[in-house]
């Protein structure tokens, strides 16, 4: 008999415990809090994922902008050579000219052969190796690394911008949690105090991670995470 009236007392106990206002306040504030802390963890979640993203967006942009380069290296390189050996065909030239010889007739062939030799470095060809297209697309390849790594430039800066939102949600993430730790303290001593503290951690995790769309990109030093550039 003892030990059912001990039930019973535990029961009504209970049954009151459940039924208190301020027991049912604090839980549903401990549910709506939760579900502040799910929303900032997926939005963060979110974010640091979009760090990653452009990070790797850069990176890429900073390989291409490096094979660019390459490509103007090795076109200048081309047209260097060309240009030399046109140059020599062009001096050939003259210098037979200018030179004393029994047969006329060779010396002239040979002149106008190595002066035609030469034009035909300048002439247009399906090739696009004639000095004045390896001339241009060395142009164009500098200058697409140029875009480049511009684009690997921007991009940093806002994959630099985008971490900063992502500590201000963790921090908001981790206020949120406090906050729902002191209602659960709250739940379990019944102290209002820890309820009331939990619902401004809650409160403020709220303005902390709305205030991530706030920050501006101007507010911080550009590219400080992953700056690595090809040039």
């Amino acid at each position: 008999m003892a030990n059912t009236h001990e039930h019973l007392e535990h029961a009504e106990h209970d049954q009151h415990f459940a039924s208190d206002p301020f027991n049912q306040r604090v839980a549903v504030s401990m549910a709506i809090v939760a579900a502040i802390l799910a929303g900032l963890s997926m939005i963060g979640h979110r974010t640091h994922n979009r760090v990653i993203q452009l990070l790797n967006e850069a990176n890429r942009y900073t390989t291409e902008a490096g094979n660019a380069e390459v490509e103007k290296s090795n076109l200048f390189a081309w047209y260097q050579a060309k240009r030399q050996r046109q140059e020599m065909y062009k001096i050939s030239a003259v210098m037979l000219k200018l030179a004393v010889v029994r047969d006329e007739t060779s010396r002239v062939n040979y002149s106008t052969e190595w002066r035609d030799k030469a034009d035909e470095y300048d002439k247009s060809n399906e090739k696009k190796d004639n000095l004045p297209d390896l001339q241009e697309r060395g142009n164009e390849a500098g200058k697409r690394a140029e875009e480049l790594r511009a684009k690997a430039r921007a991009t940093r800066d806002e994959a630099e911008h985008v971490h900063h939102q992502a500590n201000r949600l963790d921090l908001g993430h981790l206020l949120a949690e406090l906050g729902l730790v002191l209602c659960s303290i709250a739940l379990l001593t019944r102290k209002r105090g820890f309820w009331y503290a939990g619902l401004a951690s809650a409160a403020l995790a709220i303005a902390v991670g709305g205030s991530a769309s706030l920050i501006s990109p101007d507010s911080h030093e550009p590219a400080s995470i992953g700056a690595k550039d090809g040039h």
